[in-house]
C-alpha cells in the first residue's frame, strides 16, 4: 500500500531545488528571513554554561532586593515581553507569506505582509488560545504542589490524579493541533481567505477519512525534524567551536573582538545557508501532502 504522505517526499525536493537552484542570494537571503521570523525549526545552538561561585552569589544576592534593581528587572521584562509579542504576531503573518512564497516560487516579503497582515493576526489568537489551554494544563498540575509546599496538609496532591493525566492529554493533543494548524490549516487559509477556524472546518473532513495517511505524516515527520535537528547540531557545533576558542582563549584585545564578530557573522551565514533548504523542503512536503490529499487546495 502507497502512502502518498510519503510519495510527497520526492515532490518536495523537486520543488525545494527548482525553488533554490540556480542559487539567487536574494531569493536564500529573503527565505532565511522569512523562515525565521516564521519560527520553522530554527537552528540549534550549543549553550555556555557559566559556574558562578558561592561567594558571588552571597556578596550580590543582597543586591537583588533593592527597589532599583526590582524596577530595572520589571521594565526589562516588561520591555521583553513586548518584544516577544512583536515578534510572535510578526512571525504568525509570515507563516502566510511562507506559503505564498512557496506556492508563487517568487520570494518577496513586504507586499505579501501587507496582504496577510488580517490573516496573520487570526493565527495569532488562535496560537494565543492554544498556550492559554496549556498554561492553565501546566497550573493545575504545579499548582497543588504549590499548595503542599505552602501548607501542612497533604490533600491537594490528590488533584494530581486527575491533573496529570489532563496534562498528558492536553500536551499531545495541542502539539498536533499546533502542527496541523501550520503546515494544512494556514495553506487552506491562504488558499480560500478564510479564518483559522473555516480553515479546520475545511481540513476536518479530509483529516477524519484519511486519517491513517495524517498518522503516517505525523511519523514522517518526526523522522524528518530528528534528522534536521542533527544537522543543525552539527552545523551550530562547527560554527561554534572556533568562535569559541576565539573569545575565551585569546586576549579580548580590540583586534580580537572584530575577528570573533566576524567569525560569528560568517557562523551566522554558514546556519542560515543549511536552514533554508531544510525548511524549504519540510514546508513543500506538508504543502505537497495537502495538495495530494481530498482537500480543497492546489499547490499551483
Amino acid at each position: 500500500m502507497s502512502w502518498y504522505t510519503v510519495e510527497s517526499l520526492d515532490e518536495a525536493l523537486d520543488e525545494t531545488q527548482s525553488l533554490l537552484v540556480p542559487v539567487d542570494v536574494g531569493v536564500w537571503v529573503r527565505l532565511a528571513v522569512i523562515t525565521l521570523l516564521a519560527g520553522m525549526t530554527p537552528p540549534q545552538t550549543p549553550t555556555v554554561s557559566v559556574e558562578v561561585p558561592p561567594q558571588a552569589v552571597i556578596e550580590y544576592g543582597e543586591s537583588f532586593t533593592r527597589p532599583e534593581f526590582v524596577a530595572a528587572a520589571l521594565s526589562l521584562l516588561a520591555i521583553a515581553f513586548v518584544v516577544v509579542l512583536v515578534f510572535a504576531v510578526v512571525g504568525s503573518v509570515m507563516e502566510f507569506v511562507l506559503v505564498d512564497a512557496l506556492r508563487s516560487q517568487k520570494v518577496r516579503i513586504l507586499s505579501p505582509f501587507r496582504q496577510r497582515l488580517g490573516s496573520g493576526l487570526r493565527l495569532f489568537g488562535f496560537r494565543i488560545l492554544v498556550t492559554v489551554v496549556v498554561l492553565l494544563a501546566v497550573a493545575a498540575v504545579v499548582a497543588p504542589v504549590l499548595l503542599v509546599a505552602s501548607s501542612e496538609t497533604a490533600l491537594p496532591l490528590l488533584a494530581l490524579v486527575v491533573t496529570i493525566p489532563l496534562l498528558l492529554v492536553v500536551a499531545p493533543v495541542t502539539a498536533l493541533v499546533s502542527e496541523f494548524t501550520t503546515a494544512f490549516v494556514v495553506p487552506l487559509m491562504a488558499e480560500h481567505g478564510d479564518g483559522v477556524l473555516n480553515g479546520w472546518r475545511r481540513l476536518w473532513p479530509t483529516l477524519r477519512a484519511e486519517w491513517r495517511e495524517f498518522a503516517v505524516y505525523v511519523l514522517v515527520k518526526i523522522v524528518l525534524l530528528l534528522g534536521a535537528g542533527v544537522v543543525f547540531s552539527l552545523a551550530g557545533a562547527i560554527v561554534a567551536v572556533p568562535v569559541g576558542l576565539a573569545l575565551f582563549g585569546a586576549t579580548l584585545t580590540p583586534v580580537a573582538l572584530v575577528a570573533v564578530a566576524i567569525a560569528a557573522l560568517v557562523g551566522f551565514v554558514v546556519l542560515a545557508a543549511v536552514s533554508v533548504p531544510v525548511v524549504t523542503a519540510l514546508r513543500y512536503h506538508s504543502l505537497c501532502t495537502l495538495a495530494a490529499s481530498e482537500a480543497e487546495f492546489t499547490l499551483r
